[in-house]
């Protein structure tokens, strides 16, 4: 059967009409899509009434096909079989085996898919005398056309094509489409950037915005930068506020730190510090955006302290300029009203002198 979520339908359809069980039942890939019927391949066999498939079911479906997993077919049907045939409220047992490896997989997904629409970097190209971006970028699973969609919205006025070593998505303003991959990287041309992203980009320098620390997890759902829970939420508003846009940022991916803002220690800072130093190479960012206490002395040194040195401007190897400012957990956490209004006054003004900074690095270049 080839990857994706229809073939995966057709065939499990007819097994469960059939009322093949999972024992009985191997599944390969098919190099390509299959083009005919599934009773061709099961001519023969009795049919039977065919049973209601769980809605939960295929949302869970739609992101583990997209695993490299070869088991997942098999794994799949395993449950479906198991919440047609008497258990029902399958997928609400955590503790079962088969849910939790089918929700490992979904994460991962879920997770590569975030990855690629927050990472992804399009460069300028021409294609048939018009202005065209390209990107190449490797995920760790098949998710094109689950990544794809969110693209249009982030760049829906330009023309682009994204390129993976297994599929490709291309975007011409009006109607997206999908491709074979590209087992190797183009060579570089000019990117493309919104124009936050303009503003603050220069050739030898990365993502504007490198944010550590105690950043809220982005949703695991492919969106563009968008942040859980009641923190998120807070980060994302304050975010927008100060016009800083999805596309300045790049959220890190070390190690989070003790989420106690005034319980850090420098051993603690230290060993953040030394994870993330290839990672700032790699990023090469405009500024870099500590969030809390931890990522505060990380990134500023031992002598850091929140309460004293929030919101001040510092040069670093790391990039030409440095802030920390409270985590937005920070400001949750706390109990009192006011003083919790106090926090998100200070915060807010933090992260709009971080836009101000930026807009003015990007036009001394």
């Amino acid at each position: 059967m080839a990857p994706e979520l229809a073939s995966f339908r057709e065939v499990a359809r007819g097994l469960l009409a059939r009322c093949l069980p999972p024992e009985r039942v191997s599944f390969e890939e098919a190099p390509g899509p299959w083009d005919g019927r599934v009773d061709a391949l099961l001519s023969g066999m009795g049919t039977g009434a065919l049973p209601v498939v769980p809605r939960d079911f295929l949302g869970l479906a739609e992101k583990v096909v997209c695993h490299r997993e070869p088991e997942r077919w098999a794994l799949l049907y395993r449950v479906l079989w198991r919440l047609t045939h008497g258990e029902r409220w399958l997928l609400e047992r955590e503790v079962d085996r088969d849910v939790q490896r089918l929700r490992r997989m979904e994460r991962a997904v879920r997770r590569d898919v975030r990855n690629l629409v927050i990472r992804v970097r399009f460069r300028r190209g021409a294609s048939d005398g018009a202005e065209r971006y390209v990107a190449w970028y490797r995920p760790e699973h098949l998710v094109v056309r689950l990544a794809a969609p969110f693209l249009v919205g982030r760049f829906p006025t330009l023309r682009w094509s994204l390129f993976t070593p297994d599929a490709s998505a291309h975007w011409d303003l009006a109607r997206l489409s999908y491709g074979a991959g590209l087992a190797w990287e183009a060579p570089p041309q000019a990117p493309a950037r919104s124009t936050a992203a303009r503003r603050s980009r220069t050739p030898s320098e990365g993502t504007p915005v490198m944010m550590v620390g105690d950043v809220p997890d982005t949703r695991e759902d492919g969106d563009v930068p968008c942040f859980v829970g009641p923190a998120g939420r807070l980060l994302e508003v304050v975010l927008s506020r100060a016009g800083l846009k999805p596309t300045d940022l790049h959220v890190s991916r070390g190690p989070p730190p003790d989420g106690d803002a005034e319980a850090a220690g420098w051993r603690e800072a230290q060993a953040f510090r030394e994870a993330l130093a290839s990672e700032v190479a790699s990023v090469r960012p405009l500024l870099m955006l500590a969030l809390g206490s931890t990522a505060g002395q990380a990134v500023l040194g031992p002598g850091f302290r929140l309460n004293l040195n929030r919101g001040q401007f510092v040069q670093t190897p790391w990039a030409r300029g440095a802030m920390a400012t409270f985590a937005p957990a920070d400001v949750l956490r706390r109990a009192d009203p006011r003083e919790r209004a106090e926090l998100r006054i200070h915060f807010e003004a933090d992260l709009r002198s971080a836009a101000q900074w930026l807009r003015h690095a990007g036009r001394r270049g």
